[in-house]
């Protein structure tokens, strides 16, 4: 339930904190007092949006805090899904900067407005005027009747199956997109790898050819120049080796006598000997070489096939040509794993879809089951609140699709006349009407819906009289074991409730304010009185005042 409200600088709010107890609260206040500013304040701390109007100065910031005691042990699950600290007095408060920026905390943890808005949901039901359009509303029609049916959590199961297809859908739409791309690119990429692939590229192949190449394009130079080095060397008349071997003998002759040419003798021994080597190594060269016009043709094609694979992908180097190459190889496994996935993705989908129409059609039935009882207790309801010939229907159109909550479209119908057929709510209910019809269809659905604290906003608008009484007896029925929060201009409702509270307005020397205030018992009488006869206050309004608390309560109020 809520503890407490407190509200700084909010439209006509200053600052005000008020204490709120368990039962039915009834808040009550002149048009125009504040009513609705206190429901605004409170709606920020349930997630809804807020800009800067809503700043009573616009130098300061807007403070709203709720204190709210829970015992829905359920809600620790929730607090953890979103890594929060429960407690048992769970404190919601917004603020909103004079630059327009809004921040929401949750047991002083800062969290996102949906976050905020869906722990919101599991504390607080509001209902206002404006909702009565929802009867109209097929989803909301939808959501009473499960409520009524208390198949919520069969739904839940539903709808995360719902949303799991839903994401299987759109997954499968992407991979579709992604993969009918890729295959009209998959014969370019077949082409351009196997082009490669067939060139059979090794890495670093190109240098040792273009050597090659160059060796056969030179061949006949390459042989005349080392036999002409052979000659030089050794055959020739004058050849080096020769005349070196005679300059040795001739320095040998003197070298027994003359010591000193020993050393000028061992080397020209070692150079002769180093030059015979030389001579064998380019004989040894000479004899291998042999022109080879075809290997010399195939190392050409080669080189043509590489420079022309490297012009044509604009990249300098073989190993620039394999990478490429395991890039389209890569490119075409994808296609291949791709196309795979969605085999997978679309046979889940199916497995999905048999799962939802079967569950789909659990859930008509389910809905099918407590129609009839539902609609003659809302229309047992309606005859006690003054409507006799009021009669409630419930059309169920079950699609042969599925969709979020299933396969039914769900419409209530109504008649307050007798002998006339239900028709669709907006055609035929008064706003009178509307009101006791949707305070019927809370009454019943009040407590499967789990919420401490329910919230009416002149629910009873457009009533009067005897209807306005079994209106407000209704209302604290359903307050009976939670909180009930109830704005009411009516003095019979009001004096059903179990604590009063006045809304009021009045005057500073700067500006005007709104306050909230608990009456005590003899303050409930005046201010019964006052909406009663209004402000001339006489002594029969206040004995008709206490009256009222008399009948509501079955004990006389204390002077």
């Amino acid at each position: 339930m809520l503890e407490s409200l407190l509200v700084r600088n909010y439209a006509l709010i200053q600052e005000l904190e008020v204490p709120f107890n368990g039962g039915l609260n009834m808040i009550t206040g002149e048009t125009g007092a504040g009513k609705s500013i206190l429901l605004g304040a409170l709606s920020l701390i349930l997630g809804n949006r807020a800009d800067t109007s809503v700043l009573r100065d616009h130098r300061e910031k807007c403070l709203v805090e709720g204190i709210f005691l829970s015992d829905d042990t359920t809600l620790k699950n929730l607090f953890d899904q979103h890594d929060l600290d429960y407690d048992a007095s769970i404190i919601l408060r917004r603020e909103v900067t004079p630059q327009g920026k809004s921040r929401a905390f949750v047991n002083d943890t800062p969290v996102n407005l949906s976050v905020l808005r869906e722990i919101g949901s599991r504390l607080v039901d509001i209902h206002s005027q404006h909702q009565n359009l929802l009867l109209n509303d097929p989803g909301y029609a939808l959501h009473v009747l499960d409520s009524f049916a208390r198949i919520k959590p069969l739904v839940g199961d539903y709808q995360a199956h719902f949303r799991e297809y839903r994401k299987l859908e759109n997954e499968i739409t992407q991979i579709s997109a992604e993969l009918s791309k890729a295959r009209a690119d998959q014969d370019y990429l077949q082409f351009q790898f196997d082009q490669l692939d067939q060139a059979r590229l090794v890495e670093g192949e190109l240098e040792p050819i273009l050597e090659e190449q160059e060796k056969l394009e030179h061949i006949n130079e390459i042989q005349s120049r080392l036999a002409m080095a052979v000659s030089v060397l050794h055959d020739a008349d004058e050849a080096i080796i020769s005349r070196l071997k005679l300059l040795t003998s001739e320095i040998e002759a003197i070298a027994g006598f003359y010591r000193e040419v020993q050393q000028p003798l061992d080397r020209l021994q070692a150079t002769s000997i180093e030059l015979d080597d030389i001579r064998q190594d380019i004989s040894y060269l000479l004899d291998r070489l042999e022109p080879n016009p075809e290997r010399l043709n195939q190392l050409s094609e080669r080189i043509d096939l590489i420079f022309s694979l490297q012009k044509k992908h604009q990249v300098e180097t073989v190993t620039d040509l394999i990478r490429l190459q395991e890039e389209f190889q890569t490119r075409l496994d994808r296609i291949v794993t791709t196309d795979d996935r969605l085999t997978g993705l679309v046979a889940t989908k199916k497995r999905e879809s048999d799962w939802l129409i079967s569950w789909a059609g659990k859930l008509t039935k389910a809905r099918k089951e407590v129609v009839r009882d539902f609609e003659s207790q809302v229309t047992a309801l309606l005859h006690g609140l003054g409507m006799p010939h009021g009669r409630f229907e419930i059309r169920i159109e079950t699609r042969e699709t599925f969709g979020p909550d299933g396969s039914d479209e769900v419409r209530f119908f109504f008649t307050a006349n007798k002998n006339q057929p239900p028709e669709e709510i907006s055609k035929v209910a008064s706003g009178g009407e509307i009101s006791r019809l949707m305070l019927a269809i809370k009454y019943l659905i009040s407590d499967s819906l789990d919420i401490p604290t329910v919230i009416f906003d002149e629910i009873d608008s457009g009533v009067s009289g005897e209807i306005a009484d079994k209106l407000g007896t209704q209302i604290a029925k359903i307050a009976q074991g939670r909180q009930v929060l109830n704005i009411t201009h009516l003095p019979q409702v009001a004096s059903k409730g179990d604590h009063h509270y006045l809304v009021y307005k009045y005057d500073d020397d700067q500006s005007s304010n709104t306050g909230m205030r608990l009456l005590n018992e003899q303050e409930r009488v005046i201010e019964l009185a006052k909406m009663l006869s209004g402000e001339n206050l006489t002594d029969e309004a206040i004995q008709n005042a206490r009256v009222l608390l008399e009948a509501s309560h079955g004990t006389q109020p204390r002077s």
